[in-house]
């Protein structure tokens, strides 16, 4: 018997996709959680074959959470199910150690494709995550940069942009990420001269100008 965990802070996303998880594998043991700390919970005290993680939930919502999980168990296969656009942050979580990210406004059908992909090959990458990863490989670090500034930030420079964006505030950033102020006023500070912006609104153009390149 498979067993599954639905990571998400929405009831109705749980639902969805536990009907879908029903459909591929009808035979699947299903547990959901809503926070990060039950998530944790669940993995300290069960094993799990799979676990359906949406990012953006209450105590994580960044991407050092993936090795995090995985060094609780290391054998979980870890789809990624988030809102936030695949071109900017597919690469950076399956760098990371999932197995796929899959964007929440996809066909559930696609869903049901990721898991079943998962479950039998072990991995997942949508055609327009394909194509990016080939054009990494095939291109200068420089030039792939150039496609898309966003590429130019760490992991953890583009956590800071992605709260900043939100309108959250250095102290609120460093609260919520676990960090300094200080040290988030330094990761702001690169965002803002890796992407040559001057102020928030600037930043957040182009977060909006290319979240679909």
């Amino acid at each position: 018997m498979k067993r599954i965990l639905i990571a998400d802070d929405h009831s109705i996303v749980r639902l969805g996709a536990s009907m879908i998880i029903k459909e591929c594998i009808p035979e699947a043991d299903i547990q959901q959680a809503q926070t990060y700390d039950e998530v944790y919970d669940f993995l300290h005290k069960e094993s799990f074959d799979l676990l359906l993680l949406d990012i953006n939930m209450p105590g994580g919502n960044n991407i050092k959470v993936i090795k995090e999980l995985l060094d609780i168990q290391h054998q979980v296969k870890i789809l990624v199910f988030s809102s936030y656009e695949e071109s900017i942050y597919a690469l950076r979580y399956i760098n990371a150690g999932a197995c796929g990210y899959i964007n929440k406004t996809t066909a559930m059908s696609e869903l049901k494709n990721a898991i079943e992909n998962i479950m039998t090959r072990g991995k997942y990458m949508s055609e327009a995550v394909k194509e990016l990863y080939i054009q990494k490989l095939t291109s200068s670090k420089s030039s792939f940069d150039k496609g898309n500034p966003l590429h130019k930030l760490s992991n953890r420079e583009m956590d800071v942009a992605k709260h900043l964006t939100k309108g959250l505030g250095i102290l609120e950033v460093a609260k919520l990420m676990e960090l300094s102020s200080s040290t988030v006023s330094t990761y702001k500070s690169r965002v803002f001269e890796k992407l040559n912006v001057g102020n928030i609104p600037e930043l957040i153009e182009l977060f909006n100008l290319h979240s679909e390149a």
